[in-house]
């Protein structure tokens, strides 16, 4: 080892403290802003929309300090950055430019704190900091129904547990990746932090069956079966990974072609429900001839369900759905009313260099655990975002891990490659030292 080198050591080893009280904080902050934490606690006070925007100062100067992981990340996921970007450009052709700029910004800060998170840490690291980040909100909403009234049923659903959200479905995809991702650390960790994701499981468990959430039940029976598959025939993760996005294909169309058949009353009467899926069906159904209206830019970020839109009371009363409609139940709609199809383009780009990246780092990494985990994370958020939306999600956890780990596997991806050169090279036969990105090798195992 060179003088250089262990110097660079030296220096990478003494900054390790501070970078871990960074992420401390980072993690909280994800938890203000990214969870309804401040709505449930301070119920109807106006103050909690300003502490969570204000939340984004400190997550902008984080995200400043290591301006050179968000540069980083951006050049990873260049399709995620300019999607963010073209969003706030729409705020120009936006009915209301305003009002779309002003929805738009937490958008931007949150999304390049994403892009900062995914360059820092390792796929591994990412992967724990997601599951601690599950276990405090799980503490945290155990805490808020065992002491606030609104964490245990908010009008019109009743008793059904939402904990720090304001929808039981927030809870229900909140305990949906609770489940995955401390399913994954416990087998990474030991002692008593693997007790502390043990709890956190059954905690997540408990809550998912409370929340009464039912596509977020079923999205865990599938994603949850996969990962226990992926564990009892290890070694064989492609071939498992394929079987499990075909499967989730096959699952989708199934229940697709159901709800067009003459079986979808008596099917849906067993548990309860309608066929529409709790008016979902007929609010596609209204948004999709306004989506065909501006195909190719769309509304503008936000505006399309602003509050005095005329569209809106006629949902209302076209459908007969007995409330008004806030959004539209689904990520691709959402995203094309937002951003057109361009923006949908550049977010389909995304998903499939994420999958691509993801089998190719297979070919190349021994312990694939954290490959594994973040491909059942993206299946499972593309699931939940069928009759949800939190796809460009200003405020919202699930969007900001999303860009983190679809950046975090880019690069794995993008090391493996350039390691693969670097051996090549006449550098690498000759001696010489391996490649460096700031004070991070080019390349190291996925898990290290």
């Amino acid at each position: 080892m060179t003088a250089l080198s262990q110097n660079n050591a030296n220096r990478h080893a003494s900054d390790l403290p501070f970078r871990h009280v960074i992420l401390a904080l980072c993690l909280m902050l994800v938890v203000f802003f990214g969870t309804d934490l401040f709505n449930i606690v301070l119920w109807q006070n106006n103050l909690a929309n300003k502490l969570e925007i204000l939340m984004l100062l400190p997550a902008m100067a984080i995200t400043a300090l290591y301006y050179r992981h968000l540069i980083r990340g951006a050049f990873a996921s260049p399709e995620l950055a300019i999607l963010v970007i073209w969003a706030l450009v729409s705020t120009t052709i936006s009915s209301l430019p305003a009002y779309s700029f002003e929805r738009c910004v937490p958008l931007v800060v949150t999304t390049a704190f994403a892009l900062f998170l995914g360059s820092i840490m390792s796929l591994r690291g990412l992967l724990l900091f997601m599951a601690s980040f599950y276990a405090v909100v799980m503490v945290l909403t155990m805490g808020a129904i065992a002491a606030l009234p609104q964490a245990r049923g908010i009008p019109p659903w009743g008793d059904t547990w939402n904990g720090i959200f304001l929808h039981k479905n927030g809870l229900g995809a909140a305990c949906v990746m609770t489940l995955l991702t401390s399913f994954y650390a416990i087998g990474q960790v030991k002692g008593k932090l693997k007790l502390v994701f043990q709890v956190t499981f059954f905690l997540g468990l408990l809550l998912l069956v409370a929340s009464e959430s039912r596509t977020s039940q079923v999205v865990a029976l599938v994603s949850m079966s996969a990962l226990v598959v992926n564990r009892i025939i290890p070694r064989f993760e492609v071939i498992w990974a394929i079987c499990f996005i075909l499967f989730s294909v096959l699952l989708i169309s199934l229940i697709a072609f159901l709800l067009s058949s003459p079986l979808a009353d008596p099917l849906f009467a067993l548990i309860g429900r309608k066929p529409t899926l709790s008016e979902r069906i007929p609010i596609w159904e209204l948004t999709w001839p306004y989506v065909m209206d501006r195909f190719w830019l769309g509304w503008g970020y936000g505006v399309f369900w602003h509050p005095d839109s005329s569209h809106l009371a006629w949902f209302s009363n076209k459908a007969n759905l007995g409330f008004t409609p806030f959004y539209s139940h689904n990520g691709l709609i959402e995203t094309w009313l937002n951003t057109g199809f361009l923006g949908v383009a550049l977010l389909g780009t995304a998903i499939v260099r994420f999958f691509f990246s993801a089998f190719f780092s297979m070919r190349f990494v021994e312990n694939r655990a954290g490959i594994v985990c973040a491909l059942a994370l993206m299946v499972t958020y593309l699931l939940a975002n069928i009759t949800e939306s939190t796809l460009l999600g200003r405020l919202e956890a699930n969007w900001i891990f999303f860009v983190a780990y679809v950046t975090k596997m880019n690069l794995v991806a993008r090391a493996i490659r350039d390691d693969a050169k670097f051996r090549d090279s006449p550098v690498a036969h000759d001696g010489g030292t391996a490649k460096s990105i700031g004070s991070e090798p080019v390349y190291r195992p996925v898990n290290s």
